[in-house]
């Protein structure tokens, strides 16, 4: 599970950083920040449980701070390393959505296992 959340980590690095194609076409006006939602929530649910398989305390609260920092990093990277991209608060904004949703069906799905038990 670790090999599988830190490429999935570099993934997201490097198509933060370099020219890609359009992203496919969803039919909103908010296709990139739906992409966004789900990158950064599939991320947050790789790095939850690699750290909950490696039987590290507070799993749940070191994916979430560790997927919001990194969003932040790469933004401020795509406004300074790059010609093609731009920081947008949107695009941080978006990435904490995706990781808040994922982390609250995290949170949901453990309560649930908890009282049936």
């Amino acid at each position: 599970m670790l090999i599988l959340a830190v490429c999935y980590t570099l993934f997201i690095a490097i198509f933060s950083l370099i020219p890609i194609a359009p992203l496919p076409e969803l039919g909103s006006n908010f296709d990139d920040k739906i992409f966004h939602i789900l990158a950064y929530g599939f991320l947050f649910i790789l790095w939850y449980f690699t750290l909950h398989s490696l039987k590290v305390a507070k799993p749940i609260f070191y994916a979430i701070l560790f997927s919001i920092i990194y969003g932040i990093i790469l933004e401020v990277l795509q406004g300074q390393l790059t010609t093609i991209r731009n920081l947008d608060v949107l695009d941080i904004l978006a990435n904490c959505i995706g990781v808040t949703i994922s982390s609250l069906f995290i949170i949901i799905k453990n309560r649930t296992i908890v009282k049936n038990l």
